[in-house]
């Protein structure tokens, strides 16, 4: 293998390493927050930042936002990403490494392409329109934060400010041209078996066990994929304080995604049952909460921002793939707010892991993306076709 020169990759790749070196999970994104308000500023523009998440640490922050006004006629479109990233173990730190035209962590770190390969490509971006004075139909960046933690920035991002026609969130793994076109909507189901309490050995006959009853719910639930749209987990089981003590507490956590809602809320009401059924037969209470997640969404048909992206992606022969996706993004909460909005792939790859890599070939591929996006948007001014 040969290590590669990091200067001769060009400053993309250069920042890009610069973002990887911060560490910024869920949370804790104070840091990079504060780094990227300092590169926009630089570029002239007024930056604003929402309220922490969590208000009581030192180091949260919230949503980043900045416009750049429209210079000609066209259609003013948002470019999103997200600046946190999912925890590395034992706080491990990335010491990128490039060799062979591919970057990795260089540790037991997570390298953080996701998202920050799309934080790059973007800023970077901007950085060449302004600096050469590139004609453009106006762009606005929202930076989110606390997306791997639930999508919790863009909740909490009222989106007010934002005068896009449609918006373009980089955040998906595969090929450069990847397009999500269809989300599924998603639920999570929250039960605590409330039984009491007695000495194993000596009287169990006095206890009510939390964790059978929880067991039970578990094993009556149908869980895995159930069809071609729809999922359904049991994620974690918390219950017991000691093997000679009847437990009078398990807590389960579960989730259910389905592109089809009619399949969903069957799906809860079927998870919600073998709750409260299992609660009944083993004689203890259930406290149960169920909360929407996200909500999907669905542009097989196409639509604005699919339209743009593909013209994008056509100019630069990059064959496009539009692809259904299981998971969520911030994407499910800006089109449920009202803004068209889809998410395309970066190239990233094994993310979440210590594994984690991308190309330089796909950094370079989403700035040359991007700029091609910019000019398609600069002549669609309601020219598109549906």
């Amino acid at each position: 293998m040969r290590q590669d020169s990091i200067a001769a990759a060009g400053p993309l790749v250069t920042f890009f390493l610069e973002l990887a070196r911060i560490p910024s999970p869920s949370g804790h994104e104070r840091a990079i927050n504060d780094f990227l308000t300092t590169r926009l500023r630089g570029l002239g523009l007024e930056v604003r930042e929402d309220e922490p998440l969590y208000p009581d640490s030192g180091s949260s922050a919230g949503n980043l936002y900045c416009r750049l006004e429209a210079s000609v006629p066209g259609t003013p479109i948002l470019l999103s990403a997200h600046t946190d990233t999912v925890p590395s173990e034992d706080e491990a730190l990335p010491d990128p490494t490039l060799v062979d035209g591919v970057i990795r962590s260089g540790s037991r770190a997570v390298l953080g392409a996701d998202d920050k390969s799309a934080v790059a490509a973007i800023i970077h971006t901007l950085e060449r329109i302004i600096r050469e004075k590139l004609p453009q139909a106006g762009i606005e960046l929202l930076l989110t934060v606390g997306e791997e933690g639930g999508l919790r920035g863009a909740k909490a991002s009222s989106l007010e400010l934002v005068v896009a026609e449609c918006g373009f969130c980089l955040d998906c793994t595969g090929p450069v041209g990847g397009v999500i076109v269809r989300s599924p909507s998603q639920k999570t189901v929250n039960a605590t078996f409330i039984g009491k309490s007695a000495h194993a050995g000596v009287v169990p006959e006095d206890g009510r066990n939390a964790v059978v009853a929880a067991a039970k719910a578990v094993a009556a639930m149908k869980l895995g994929r159930l069809d071609g749209e729809t999922t359904a987990n049991v994620g974690i089981i918390r219950g017991g304080e000691a093997v000679n003590v009847v437990p009078d507490r398990c807590a389960i956590h579960c989730e259910a995604r389905s592109h089809d809602q009619e399949k969903l809320e069957n799906q809860v009401v079927h998870m919600l049952e073998a709750i409260n059924l299992a609660a009944a037969e083993e004689e203890v209470d259930v406290e149960i909460t169920v909360v929407d997640e996200f909500h999907g969404f669905d542009f097989s048909a196409g639509g604005l921002p699919i339209e743009l992206a593909e013209r994008a992606f056509g100019r630069l022969g990059l064959p496009t793939e539009r692809t259904s996706t299981g998971g969520g993004s911030d994407v499910n909460v800006f089109n449920l707010r009202g803004l068209p909005c889809v998410n395309l792939a970066t190239g990233m790859e094994c993310v979440h892991t210590p594994e984690e890599y991308i190309s330089v070939e796909s950094l370079q591929q989403m700035h040359d993306f991007l700029m091609a996006l910019v000019e398609e948007a600069r002549g669609a001014n309601g020219q598109m076709s549906f």
